[in-house]
């Protein structure tokens, strides 16, 4: 999909915009980001390594970018599937077909 399409567009505002929003008022959310800032005060008490700290920081944002570029995969995915349902009256069942409309 061509990252100037309209669906691209409204995924970005949608994600990156109003998502904001609804993870600050999520509990199940809140409760993760609690867990996460346990896990850095643990790290930041066991006097790592600059070398390390810089692993482990790299290791970590490649990982949250791996989440964030799923998800946003699936939003699409999942658009796609209701653009093929209305256009259709119903979804497409290979595939390969599904991934063509990405």
């Amino acid at each position: 999909m061509e990252k100037d399409s309209a669906l691209y567009q409204l995924m970005d505002t949608r994600m990156n915009g109003i998502m904001n929003g609804i993870v600050s008022g999520d509990g199940e959310y809140q409760a993760i980001l609690r867990k996460s800032d346990i896990y850095s005060g643990e790290l930041d008490r066991m006097d790592l390594s600059k070398e390390i700290r810089l692993l482990i920081d790299r290791y970590v944002s490649v990982q949250n970018a791996l989440g964030s570029r799923f998800g946003m995969l699936a939003y699409l995915l999942g658009f796609s599937d209701c653009k093929a349902m209305f256009l259709r009256k119903c979804l497409p069942t290979e595939v390969k077909e599904m991934n063509t409309e990405l």
